[in-house]
């Protein structure tokens, strides 16, 4: 990076070197430029042999690939700093291009941190759960020690598009991975069926049964991480299972598409309710 100020000039090579100069007391302090940037080479000089990338000026990113494509003997694309160190994000996270470097995407993980390496995850003993409330509700009169319960936030919730994402590990079915209930009698279920295999459940209203995607015929109890990215918006229904492509799904016309009254997100099992019921 080079950069002039008033007071000096800096020049600054990856994150090890910088060197700063004081502007000389006398001279002109404003660069009139009145001919077109060259970037390679200059007139009749020797061309610079090599990849150039991410430059910016004053504050604009030069475009170029584009001005690549119209130039004899300059070729678009130049690889970065994931071809050299996107090993360094673990776990499955995705390297993204900076100006300046790189940095890692765990979004898609279970895992955080700079290089997707930090466990965020927790080991579920047999009868327990986790739950996140949405809406504010009275004391639970049951005080089951067995769950977590987290602070609730006081708002009426209702959605018409989600995104999960989440990895599991299990060798026990059936199971409930995942349940957001409602105030009303809708709700969103992941589960594994006595196969292992996953199947998503919708009940928005509309139908007489609710809405189920049984998800792929692989058996998911394998003792194996696996990884599920899924969102809905309106009526399309996107689930990806680990590394396979993703598979689109519609609710049927009949179907509403609101989740009304968003209450509970239950992890592992589903508090006070009957526990075939969901498995069936």
């Amino acid at each position: 990076m080079a950069e002039r100020n008033v007071k000096e000039a800096v020049l600054q090579l990856d994150l090890n070197y910088r060197e700063a100069r004081p502007a000389p007391p006398q001279g002109h302090t404003r660069l009139e430029l009145f001919s077109q940037l060259y970037v390679g080479a200059a007139g009749g000089q020797r061309g610079f042999l090599g990849c150039i990338r991410s430059l910016r000026m004053n504050g604009v990113t030069l475009d170029l690939e584009e001005r690549a494509k119209v130039t004899p003997g300059v070729k678009p694309g130049c690889q970065g700093h994931c071809t050299s160190y996107g090993m360094y994000c673990r776990n499955g996270g995705k390297c993204v291009e900076k100006y300046n470097g790189y940095s890692c995407d765990c979004t898609a993980t279970a895992y955080d941190g700079p290089f997707c390496t930090k466990d965020v995850g927790g080991f579920f003993e047999a009868g327990t759960l986790v739950r996140y409330n949405f809406l504010s509700e009275t004391a639970a009169a049951n005080q089951d020690t067995r769950f977590v319960a987290q602070p609730s936030t006081p708002q009426e919730v209702n959605l018409t598009r989600e995104e999960v994402a989440f990895s599991f590990s299990t060798s026990n079915t059936p199971a409930i991975l995942l349940y957001v209930s409602s105030k009303t009698q809708d709700y969103l279920a992941l589960v594994l069926r006595q196969n292992g295999t996953l199947q998503v459940r919708y009940n928005l209203g509309g139908l007489k049964e609710p809405f189920t995607i049984d998800v792929d015929q692989r058996n998911l109890a394998n003792g194996q991480p696996h990884t599920i990215n899924m969102s809905r918006s309106n009526r399309t229904i996107t689930i990806q299972l680990d590394h396979y492509p993703p598979v689109s799904y519609s609710l049927p016309e009949a179907s509403d598409t609101q989740l009304n009254m968003v209450k509970t997100l239950f992890l592992g099992k589903v508090f006070g309710y009957n526990r075939g019921h969901y498995l069936a």
